[in-house]
């Protein structure tokens, strides 16, 4: 790998981040510098025609008037794929940075692949590819193409926090060359990629009918963020990567069409993935609900009802099993589930999860689970295996192939709350804040799993 361009005056930012994780060699070319603190000077060229091995990536990051004498040295030394982070091509809305962009893919012969201009281009953690300080190493199963690199800086650092992981990100700015049909179709074709992520402002007219193949084959879960759906927003899309916003009705009616997954933000988009990564596609039409609260129970029948699924009553003899589960006053053990103190006598809460997602009329169980009663402070008892109960409560829907989604709010011990959600993201146990990060994903990961099965 190559970086062109490293700059004393951002601390060589490139080329020390990519340097940070990458696990072959990497050069930089700069023409007149020659040493660089940290870096083995025996890397540093002035040419990328110096470096006596082969080139496979390219990051460029000079000045836009210095672009075409670069992709004329990296067409000359073989360089398979290239990322243009420099901006003011097409994106800049002149006509000289629109020549300019036309010239670039000229100089390219076809040779070449570039990524960009004003991208930030390829994140891939198998081999250590990372723009930015600190991105994760653990590679993952979700592939990301956005056309924002901003996006894609929040994407990843988010999902790292949220325990899931990418296959491979590509921010391919303008999108020159590779666009985003052509990084749809890599990633429904690559065998590390499971659930493909996209943040799309536009396509130009002429790659309406091949992105329409490129979805009719695809396999995958493709689930997508439409930037531009308004008239400011397309003006916006427009300034900053030069694309034609185009007409909501045909994105709407291509989501319908290939059963795309639509989300309204980017925390959504990550919360689906999430969803989808841990419990896999699912159907949930009927819910159970548990609480430790009889008002917060109530609060989340409404709220997945409004959405469209339901809280039905359990099976005569489900009911039975369950309340006779049931020993403390203040209790009940109908749909919703309130468990009150009941909480703290945790082999009793396994054996009422275990019932409930037994019901073959129930598909999924919610629970409130605030994070106060997670704490040795507040609990009643001293019940010593409370944790390891609890989190193997949770798992059992594991066991019936049925998510269980708990929520354990932020309001309250927040340092017990992230201890419990990282042991439950290390067992796949998506653990919400909020009821409304997930419930509205709900029906769209099961119209999904229908359309999917017709």
């Amino acid at each position: 790998m190559a970086v062109i361009g490293p700059s004393k005056k951002r601390d060589y930012f490139f080329l020390r981040n990519h340097a940070e994780s990458f696990k072959g060699n990497i050069y930089a070319v700069h023409k007149s510098m020659k040493e660089i603190s940290g870096f083995d000077p025996k890397k540093i060229f002035a040419s990328l025609r110096e470096i006596p091995e082969d080139i496979d990536y390219a990051f460029v990051a000079v000045p836009p008037s210095q672009v075409i004498n670069v992709i004329d040295d990296c067409v000359e030394k073989g360089v398979k794929l290239v990322t243009i982070f420099t901006a003011e091509f097409s994106d800049s809305g002149t006509k000289e940075g629109i020549e300019l962009e036309k010239e670039l893919l000229k100089q390219a012969q076809n040779k070449i692949r570039i990524l960009g201009p004003n991208g930030m281009g390829l994140f891939y953690p198998k081999l250590g590819i990372a723009w930015r300080p600190q991105f994760p190493t653990k590679a993952g199963n979700i592939g990301f193409i956005a056309q924002s690199g901003g996006i894609c800086n929040i994407a990843i650092y988010g999902a790292q926090a949220l325990g899931i992981n990418f296959s491979k990100v590509f921010s391919f700015g303008n999108g020159a060359d590779l666009d985003f049909v052509d990084l749809l179709y890599f990633l429904s074709n690559d065998s590390e990629t499971e659930i493909i992520l996209c943040y799309v402002e536009g396509l130009k007219e002429e790659r309406i009918n091949d992105l329409k193949e490129v979805l009719k084959q695809n396999k995958k879960p493709i689930i997508a963020l439409k930037g531009g759906q308004t008239k400011t927003g397309s003006v916006a899309v427009k300034t900053h990567t030069a694309s034609i916003a185009g007409d909501n009705r045909l994105w709407k009616t291509l989501f319908r069409q290939f059963n795309i997954i639509e989300v309204e933000t980017l925390e959504q988009l990550l919360y689906t993935a999430r969803l989808i990564d841990y419990y896999g596609v699912f159907v949930v039409d009927n819910l159970a609900v548990f609480s430790i609260s009889g008002g917060y129970g109530v609060i989340l029948v409404d709220l997945l009802e409004k959405a469209g699924m339901k809280v039905p009553p359990f099976n005569p003899e489900i009911q039975e099993k369950l309340s006779s589960k049931f020993f403390m006053p203040g209790t009940s053990s109908k749909n919703p589930l309130d468990l009150a103190a009941q909480f703290f006598f945790s082999e009793s809460v396994y054996d009422i999860i275990d019932i409930t997602l037994s019901d073959n009329n129930i598909n999924g169980l919610i629970l409130d689970m605030p994070s106060f009663y997670l704490s040795p402070v507040f609990r009643v008892g001293s019940n010593q295996s409370f944790e390891s109960h609890m989190i193997e409560s949770l798992c059992l829907g594991q066991k019936y192939k049925k998510p269980v989604i708990p929520i354990i709010q932020r309001l309250n011990s927040p340092e017990e709350r992230e201890k419990i959600a990282q042991k439950l993201a290390e067992r796949k146990i998506a653990v919400f804040s909020d009821p409304l990060e997930f419930i509205p994903l709900l029906p769209k990961i099961s119209n999904f799993f229908k359309k999917s099965k017709k």
